[in-house]
């Protein structure tokens, strides 16, 4: 009777570990964007738009976050776009919100920063 009863306990532990968390992080409609952005050029621009719509009203502080890499990835958007300070705000978003992309985000940040400054001082 014990043997049993342990067997269903493992079992249900087994099963409960298997499960999954769909509701962690907000993810928007970041698969359609990718996908479109690669595969659809004719639908980019207006997946680009519903994507950066998701990103401006998500929230920062939350119990539920915006998945890692998300800001980032709006952020190499813009840049694709020619728009690098939408691009620096939103790899700073993604520095705020996950401390974890210090390093790469910093760097990041660091050389759009003087690269728009060498630009400015060109134009002078």
């Amino acid at each position: 009777m014990k043997l049993k009863l342990l067997g269903c306990v493992c079992a249900a532990a087994l099963l409960a570990g298997c499960a999954t968390n769909n509701h962690l992080y907000q993810w928007g409609n970041y698969e359609d964007t990718l996908f479109a952005h690669f595969h659809e050029p004719e639908v980019k621009e207006e997946m680009l738009t519903a994507y950066m719509a998701f990103l401006e009203k998500a929230p920062t502080k939350n119990t539920k976050k915006v998945a890692p890499g998300l800001f980032a990835e709006a952020g190499t958007f813009m840049l694709e776009k020619g728009d690098t300070k939408a691009a620096i705000r939103f790899y700073e978003l993604e520095l705020s919100v996950w401390p974890e992309s210090e390093p790469l985000m910093s760097m990041l940040i660091r050389n759009l920063n003087a690269r728009e400054q060498a630009v400015q001082e060109q134009a002078k």
